[in-house]
């Protein structure tokens, strides 16, 4: 996956965003060590456990869906003053009455337009916020959408995995782009933790679950970004829309060395494309 430039306020957070968006997967629940006397895995079996034990929106039946999304701008405007660009009342003004139009498609690519209710262009001055909600709009759903969209573990990257049983799991690596991946699954299946290592980065990641009836389903993400440069807390709570789990409020938590700032997303008015 080639990454695009990306603006300076949102940099780090996109950091995060790609690297959970290259090896589409998320990091699971628990850490489990194998027994020492255990058999070595099986990878192949372990691998479609780990494709079957996820709430996938794809696998229930959505083909592709539409929703608006509505970011906090006065909660965004404080995370784009702590990454460089003064952001005053007046910008806040300006920007508030602006929603996205996000639409996913069934790869699970997503396009995250800016409207104005009452019509109108973006004004020049706050280009920058408008750009900046834009990439983590589009930056979420390449994080979430891997997960619980298009699922995870993709048969055609199993030949590229390198497996490993360790004491603490079996360690799959890959190095994709710039990027060194290093994920553990215990043997369940469930993936404990995950790593990527860049020129510039290393991140670690942890997520949490929610058990249904139809698999488990992604709740949040907690990330250290260069050994506690930056953290970053990712929650989403979920509304049913046609019988489907789709996110209502996404939450970010972005701490930095002196501060601690939040981005919160709020999404409405789906269209669902069904199977």
């Amino acid at each position: 996956m080639n990454a695009s430039k990306k603006s300076i306020a949102v940099f780090s957070w996109l950091t995060l965003s790609l690297a959970i968006a290259l090896m589409l997967v998320p990091a699971g629940c628990g850490k489990a060590s194998p027994s020492e006397n255990a058999p070595p895995p099986d990878k192949a079996q372990l691998l479609l456990k780990a494709r079957q034990i996820y709430y996938v929106l794809q696998n229930q039946g959505v083909k592709s869906f539409q929703c608006t999304i509505q970011p906090d701008w006065a909660k965004f405007a404080k995370f784009m003053t702590q990454n460089g660009t003064a952001v005053d009342q007046a910008k806040i003004a300006l920007i508030t009455p602006f929603a996205f139009t996000a639409v996913v498609d069934e790869q699970g690519n997503a396009t995250a337009t800016p409207f104005l209710a009452t019509g109108g262009s973006v004004d020049p001055t706050v280009d920058q916020m408008v750009s900046g909600a834009k990439q983590v709009i589009e930056g979420f759903f390449k994080s979430w959408g891997s997960v619980v969209f298009t699922g995870i573990f993709a048969p055609s990257d199993d030949q590229n995995l390198a497996m490993v049983a360790q004491p603490d799991g079996i360690h799959f690596s890959q190095k994709t782009g710039e990027a060194n991946v290093d994920i553990v699954l215990n043997r369940d299946s469930l993936l404990t933790s995950m790593k990527v290592t860049t020129t510039s980065s290393i991140i670690v990641m942890n997520p949490k679950y929610s058990k249904t009836d139809k698999g488990l389903l992604m709740t949040s993400l907690n990330s250290d970004i260069n050994n506690g440069t930056q953290k970053v807390n990712f929650e989403v709570q979920y509304q049913t829309v046609e019988g489907f789990q789709l996110p209502g409020k996404v939450s970010y938590q972005v701490t930095f060395p002196t501060q601690a700032v939040s981005i919160e997303m709020s999404f409405s008015n789906y269209q669902i494309v069904k199977k």
